[in-house]
């Protein structure tokens, strides 16, 4: 019965968040399958002796359950009523305003729509910051489209719109909530860790304590997350243990209500502060309760614990907020380490000879946590004290190392298989990076906390930041050394992952049904290992010699690229915003980013700004900029001339300008690309570049007779375009359209 809430409560949370990505007929088949198990377990003798499976049966039933009735009574109503049409909106302003590229976004809290009270979030998009601030009253009138992205659903924006440029009235707040003063102390945060440290080192400081990483440099982030340690820099559960540890240990001598009570008001100001993140929240619920456990002296069960968080999220958030990637990714991680840490740990470290594990004792309150979390002191007989040896000194320091390695094992038993089948990407090198980083950024958490609280006395918060400084260098040198080693990140084809799954699911059925399940799993895992990397090693030396075409079906408008290496060079996005997200998402996908990005216009400038920084990374914008307006703008190179940029050893762009646009003859291995803009006419093509061995047209027009090719390309789904190019056909040698799919060449 330990357990047993444990079990409930993860099992409702995993229908919820298999719920989410599957569609409704699918849930409604698992809430059938969860009826029947339960007629079931009531039916057979053996089963009702039991109360686990039938409450977990139950639990699968109301998942469903709430996610079907969600969707139907809360979700499409509002997307049916508003989606995709013109409404006038009055809002508040929810949270702080963030920039993706050159756009900015907003997070408001519905009040009205067309003078009609609802309650609904919305997120807004506009080109330029607003004079607003949390808690401002917004009115504007837009189009409200329907949010596609699971990201922004999962954490309740079912609708958004861009207000490029549309007129919008702020009305400042009469008066302010609470979270609007937790705001304030995070930018007092900011301002305190950024008057003491360099840039770079106070973004560091900045996303560690307060998960805020829009300081932080693309190249960076991206650091992070070639090394596998991409965590480090969000606030987890680990974040709300390490600070909840030192105020214990200031409080040793208070009253344990006293104790509780300002470890309980840290809880709630830091989940503030931080945003209130689905992943925060499930921490500061885990956390609280095991406050109040030793509060009261009663034994506590972490696992239980996140069996309640797991059930009372939804219920804060939404049965959607279950889809929130990081959220699933820290459950399923401290519900890993809860299970396996401890066994992990027992079975890598050195003990003495009554069988408790050798360990530095750094105070009670951190013996005490150490045994909660690792189970590692359940012996009766007490060890006695041993004098120093060097011996001893080195079994104890391997075993500090061999527990810090037991829990990102054990954390990665179940991140690892999830992170690739989403992002479709892992870091060979996570394991090393949890090693060489856990302290310095415990400390880094530790005196980033210390500066901002003593922040008032300038000579002792100048102190703290010359260590402070040096851990945040050392941490970006480590993590910059880890991410350029050779095969240190990997991304893996989107068919191999189905693949791969389908052979890792038939190796655990193969584990159940042996008899030695402990030989069995061994030899399972291991095969699953080498499957995945001898497929992810075999994908990226295929790699190195692919040079191919890409051109992607988006209606009408040229969407184009190059993939060179493994490295995708984007040549052109033209098109409607609608068909443009599909070829996003097929892209982030497939590639994670671009090296570059070809824009002939502002126009496609503002498609690629559709592509979020921690979603598809585009390392540098090659933007045709006649009036010298983004010279200063982030990943942007601009020009204004014709000029031959190159994007790689294998990919030349030779550009041509004109008063509105720019076209560009593109040198390919041992082919050559003519790309034409919408817009474009013959007098714009230089003559030495009328031909080419593959012409991408956006739409046909008068004069395209003087172009020759053995490859044209028409992506204008238009009748009559269609009817042009076939008459044309005599002056190419094949005609293509991409109406039916992605066209792609091979070019060497």
């Amino acid at each position: 019965m330990k357990r047993l809430l444990a079990q409930i409560g993860i099992t409702y949370f995993s229908v919820l968040v298999a719920a989410f990505y599957l569609t409704d007929i699918a849930v409604t088949v698992i809430g059938g399958l969860s009826v029947i198990l339960m007629i079931l377990f009531f039916l057979i003798e053996k089963a009702r002796k039991t109360i686990f499976l039938p409450a977990m049966a139950i639990a699968a039933l109301i998942a469903c359950v709430m996610n079907l009735g969600y969707t139907a009574f809360f979700v499409k109503p509002v997307i049916e009523r508003y989606g995709d049409s013109v409404h006038t909106v009055q809002a508040e302003v929810a949270d702080e305003a963030y920039r993706s590229y050159s756009k900015y976004y907003y997070r408001l809290n519905v009040k009205e729509i067309d003078g009609e009270k609802v309650g609904q979030k919305l997120l807004l998009k506009t080109l330029h910051p607003l004079d607003a601030e949390t808690d401002d009253l917004l009115t504007f009138r837009s189009e409200l489209k329907v949010t596609d992205n699971d990201y922004y659903r999962a954490k309740g924006y079912y609708l958004n719109t861009d207000c490029l440029d549309v007129n919008i009235h702020v009305e400042p707040a009469v008066q302010h909530t609470l979270y609007y003063y937790a705001l304030q102390l995070r930018e007092a945060m900011r301002e305190a860790l950024d008057s003491v440290l360099p840039h770079d080192c106070a973004a560091l400081c900045r996303a560690v304590l307060i998960g805020d990483k829009y300081a932080l440099g693309t190249d960076v982030k991206d650091n992070f997350r070639y090394a596998g340690a991409s965590y480090f820099i969000v606030v987890s559960g680990m974040h709300f243990a390490v600070i909840c540890m030192v105020i214990e240990k200031l409080l040793k001598r208070a009253n344990r209500w006293v104790r509780l009570a300002v470890l309980l008001l840290f809880i709630i100001a830091y989940a503030a502060v931080t945003g209130f993140q689905p992943s925060v929240l499930r921490s500061a619920i885990m956390m609280t309760m095991l406050m109040i456990g030793n509060a009261i002296r009663r034994r506590v069960y972490p696992l239980n614990h996140l069996g309640i968080a797991g059930i009372v999220m939804p219920f804060i958030v939404s049965p959607y907020g279950a889809g929130d990637i990081g959220l699933i990714l820290s459950f399923y991680a401290t519900m890993a380490i809860l299970l396996w840490a401890s066994p992990i740990a027992k079975k890598l470290c050195f003990k003495d000879d009554h069988g408790n594990i050798l360990m530095f004792h750094f105070g009670k309150a951190f013996r005490r946590r150490a045994q909660q979390f690792l189970n590692i002191s359940d012996h009766k007989q007490k060890p006695q004290e041993r004098s120093f040896s060097l011996q001893l000194f080195l079994k104890k320091s391997c075993n500090a190392v061999a527990m810090m390695l037991s829990v990102s094992l054990a954390a990665n038993i179940l991140t690892f298989p999830i992170s690739i089948f989403v992002f479709h990407e892992f870091s060979l090198v996570t394991l090393l990076s949890a090693l060489l980083l856990y302290w310095e950024i415990f400390l880094i958490l530790i005196l980033s906390l210390a500066v901002c609280a003593f922040f008032w006395f300038k000579p002792f918060a100048m102190l703290l930041s010359f260590p402070l400084m040096w851990l945040c260098r050392l941490v970006l040198w480590i993590v910059e050394g880890l991410a350029s080693l050779p095969f240190a990140y990997i991304r893996i084809n989107h068919a191999f992952v189905y693949v791969w799954t389908i052979v890792t699911v038939l190796l655990g059925a193969a584990v159940i049904l042996n008899r030695d399940h402990s030989r069995c799993l061994k030899t399972a895992v291991l095969c699953s290992a080498i499957i995945l990397l001898t497929g992810c090693l075999l994908h990226e030396l295929l790699q190195l010699s692919v040079l191919s075409l890409e051109v992607y079906d988006c209606d009408s408008g040229i969407c184009a690229g190059v993939n060179s290496g493994g490295r995708l060079h984007l040549l052109s996005m033209e098109g409607r915003s609608k068909e443009l997200y599909k070829v996003r998402d097929t892209l982030t996908d497939r590639c994670k980013g671009a090296e570059t990005a070809f824009c002939s216009n502002e126009t496609q400038l503002r498609n690629y700004q559709m592509f979020r920084k921690d979603e598809f990374v585009i390392s540098s914008i090659l933007l045709y900029d006649k009036n010298g307006y983004y010279t200063d703008e982030e990943n942007i190179v601009a020009f204004n001339d014709d000029c031959t940029l190159i994007a790689d050893d294998d990919v030349i762009l030779n550009v041509s300008v004109n008063d509105d646009s720019a076209v560009a003859y593109i040198n390919a291995g041992s082919k050559t690309i003519l790309i034409v803009p919408d817009g474009c006419t013959i007098e714009a093509i230089p003559f030495e570049r009328h031909n080419a061995d593959i012409i991408i047209l956006s739409k046909v027009f008068a004069g395209m007779e003087q172009l020759r090719c053995e490859s044209l390309i028409v992506c204008d789904e238009a009748m009559a375009a269609k009817r042009t190019a076939d008459l044309m056909k005599p002056c190419y040698q094949h005609v293509y359209f991409t109406d039916n799919d992605d066209i792609r060449f091979r070019l060497r």
